[in-house]
C-alpha cells in the first residue's frame, strides 16, 4: 500500500468534519446533519449535504442553497464547511461517508484520483458544461479524458497592500519587483510599522505560501524536487529551496513579531485594520478583509520573484462543483450544478468569492484585483504547483516549513525536506 493512502486510512479515525453552517433552513450541528443526510424526512424531502472546502463562501452558498430549495421544494441541501478541506475529504472518503454535492479541485492530484477510482459523478454529458469558460475546462478535464467538475472561478495568489497604511508612510505604489518590495518594507520598519503579517500559526496557510511562492520562484519546481527523490540533488543544493529560506528570513525581518502565534482569521482582521503594511494570500481573501473593514482600502498585486526573475502569478481553478457517485438524488444533484452555472447565479458567488468568474455571463468588477487580472489579461500566469507535485507533499513537507519559521535552522530545514520530498516521490511511482 502506498502510504499516502496510509495515512488517508489514519485520518479516518481521528479527523471529522468541522465548522458546520446549514443552507435551507435552521442550523444543525454535526450529529445532526450525518443523521438527516442518510434518509427522507417525515414529508418525504430529500435531505443531501453540500460540502464546502471554502469556509469564506459559506454564507453565500447558504443563500443560493435556500433559493434552489424555494424552486426545488422536494429537497433539502445541508451545507457543511470546514478550513482543512483535503485533509477531511480524504477521511471522507476512507470512510465511505461522501457528501452528495461538494466543491472540488479538479486540477489537483488527489481530486483526479477520486474522480478516476469512481467516488465522484462523471458528467462529461452534461449541456451545462458549455456555460464555462472553454480555456478553464481544459484545465479540469480528467486524466482518462473525462469531466467529474463544472469549475466556477480561478483564484490568483500574490501580495495585499493596505494603502491607507503605505501612503501614510509616504509610499504611493505597491512594488514591482523584490528590491522595491524590500525598500517599502524597509520604510515602514523605519517608522515603527509592522511591515507584514505572516500567520506562522496556521500551519496551513504556512502549506499554501510555502506551495505558491516556489512556484512563482521556479514554475517547475516538480522537475527540481523529481531530482532530489532521485538522489540527483541534495536538497541543500535546490535553487527553489534556497530561494524560499533566503526570502522567509527576509520577510521575518519586517514581520510581527507574534508571528507564530498568530493564526489567519487574527492576521486578515488586524490587516483589514490597518495594522500593516503587507500580507500574502489570494484573491479570495479580499471577501474576508471586507466583512473584517468594509472601508479597508486595499489591493492585490503579484508577488515579486525573490530571485530577480520573471515574476508570474499562480493560478488555480479556486471553486468546482461535483456530486458523489452515492449522491441520494442524481437528478437533482446535476440540476444544482446547472444552476450554479446560471448567469444570476454564478453572479452571486462570484460577488463574494472575489475570484475571476468561469461563467460566461458574469461581470468582473473588482478594482482591488485588478493587477492580478492584468496579470491573467496578458497570459503572464502559471497553473499553481499543487497541481503536478504529488499527492500529499504540501501537507507532508508544511510542519517542516512552520518549524524553519520558528528557528530558522537551515540544516534541519533541508533535512527534513529531503525525507519529506523522498517519501512522497516514492509513493507517488
Amino acid at each position: 500500500m502506498k502510504r499516502k493512502n496510509v495515512m488517508v486510512c489514519l485520518l479516518a479515525v481521528v479527523l471529522s468534519v468541522s465548522g458546520l453552517l446549514t443552507a435551507c433552513g435552521e442550523s444543525k450541528n454535526e450529529e445532526d446533519v450525518k443523521e438527516s443526510v442518510d434518509k427522507k424526512n417525515d414529508s418525504g424531502v430529500t435531505e443531501m449535504e453540500l460540502f464546502m472546502s471554502k469556509p469564506e463562501t459559506a454564507e453565500v452558498m447558504q443563500k443560493i442553497a435556500d433559493k434552489f430549495c424555494e424552486e426545488n421544494p422536494s429537497v433539502k441541501i445541508s451545507v457543511t464547511s470546514t478550513t482543512d478541506g483535503l485533509t477531511v475529504m480524504q477521511t471522507r472518503v476512507a470512510s465511505n461517508e461522501m457528501p452528495d454535492i461538494l466543491n472540488t479541485f479538479p486540477a489537483e492530484d488527489f481530486y483526479k484520483t477520486i474522480f478516476k477510482e469512481g467516488y465522484i459523478e462523471d458528467i462529461s454529458d452534461q449541456d451545462f458544461l458549455n456555460n464555462v469558460s472553454k480555456s478553464s475546462l481544459e484545465m479540469s478535464v480528467c486524466d482518462d479524458g473525462n469531466y467529474y467538475a463544472v469549475p466556477m472561478s480561478d483564484s490568483t495568489y500574490g501580495v495585499y497592500a493596505n494603502m491607507d497604511v503605505l501612503e501614510e508612510n509616504g509610499i504611493t505604489e505597491t512594488p514591482k519587483t523584490w528590491d522595491e518590495f524590500i525598500e517599502d518594507l524597509e520604510i515602514l520598519k523605519k517608522n515603527d510599522v509592522t511591515g507584514i503579517l505572516m500567520p506562522d500559526k496556521d500551519v496551513g496557510n504556512v502549506a499554501q505560501r510555502f506551495e505558491r511562492t516556489t512556484g512563482i520562484i521556479n514554475n517547475d519546481s516538480d522537475s527540481e524536487f523529481k531530482k532530489i527523490a532521485d538522489g540527483e540533488m541534495e536538497a541543500e543544493n535546490s535553487p527553489t529551496l534556497q530561494a524560499w529560506v533566503k526570502y522567509n528570513k527576509e520577510l521575518l525581518e519586517y514581520a510581527n513579531e507574534n508571528h507564530m502565534g498568530m493564526d489567519y482569521d487574527v492576521a486578515v482582521a488586524s490587516f483589514s485594520k490597518g495594522e500593516a503594511g503587507f500580507m500574502l494570500s489570494g484573491t479570495w481573501m479580499l471577501s474576508t478583509v471586507k466583512t473584517n473593514n468594509p472601508d479597508a482600502n486595499v489591493k492585490i498585486f503579484p508577488f515579486p520573484n525573490p530571485t530577480g526573475g520573471e515574476t508570474r502569478v499562480p493560478i488555480n481553478i479556486d471553486t468546482a462543483f461535483s456530486i458523489s457517485s452515492t449522491c441520494k438524488d442524481k437528478e437533482m444533484g446535476l440540476k444544482f450544478l446547472e444552476y450554479m452555472t446560471r448567469p444570476e447565479i454564478a453572479q452571486m458567488y462570484c460577488d463574494v468569492d472575489g475570484n475571476v468568474s468561469l461563467i460566461d455571463g458574469v461581470k468582473y468588477e473588482i478594482p482591488e484585483h485588478q493587477e492580478m487580472l492584468n496579470a491573467v489579461n496578458e497570459g503572464n500566469v502559471f497553473l499553481t504547483a499543487v497541481n503536478f507535485w504529488p499527492s500529499g507533499l504540501r501537507e507532508e513537507i508544511r510542519p517542516f516549513c512552520q518549524q524553519f519559521l520558528s528557528d530558522l535552522d537551515e540544516k534541519a530545514f533541508y533535512e527534513s525536506a529531503k525525507d519529506a520530498i523522498v517519501t512522497i516521490y516514492s509513493d507517488s511511482e
